[in-house]
């Protein structure tokens, strides 16, 4: 009766029992859970790595928007003094002051070039 109930291992990782009556691998359902668990967590992990790098991108879009934003403001600033020193450069009130503390008057009308 000892021959009998007598268990063998094979290369395959199966359980034979004499009589060759052949029973399933007790670990079967174990590997799979295990699988299952690394899958998931893998899935889980390198969500979460890609939605940190997600958010990483949005935070240096913002962060280059905001610089970009200064900038234009800077430019706009230095646009309006330029104009307003340009008109103030340019204005009649300032040209006919410098003709008349250079001695100089209006041209003669043979200084005068039409350009056609």
């Amino acid at each position: 009766m000892a021959n009998n109930l007598t268990l063998r291992l094979t290369t395959a990782g199966q359980v034979f029992i004499s009589k060759n009556r052949k029973v399933g691998h007790p670990w079967r359902w174990g590997k799979i859970a295990v699988t299952a668990v690394v899958l998931v967590t893998a899935g889980v992990f390198f969500t979460s790595l890609f939605l940190a790098w997600a958010d990483l991108q949005y935070i240096t879009q913002n962060y280059q928007i905001s610089r970009a934003q200064e900038i234009k403001k800077q430019h706009l600033d230095l646009n309006r003094k330029l104009r307003i020193e340009l008109s103030s450069l340019t204005s009649i009130h300032r040209l006919e002051k410098l003709a008349a503390e250079y001695d100089m008057g209006a041209p003669q009308p043979s200084q005068v070039v039409t350009l056609p």
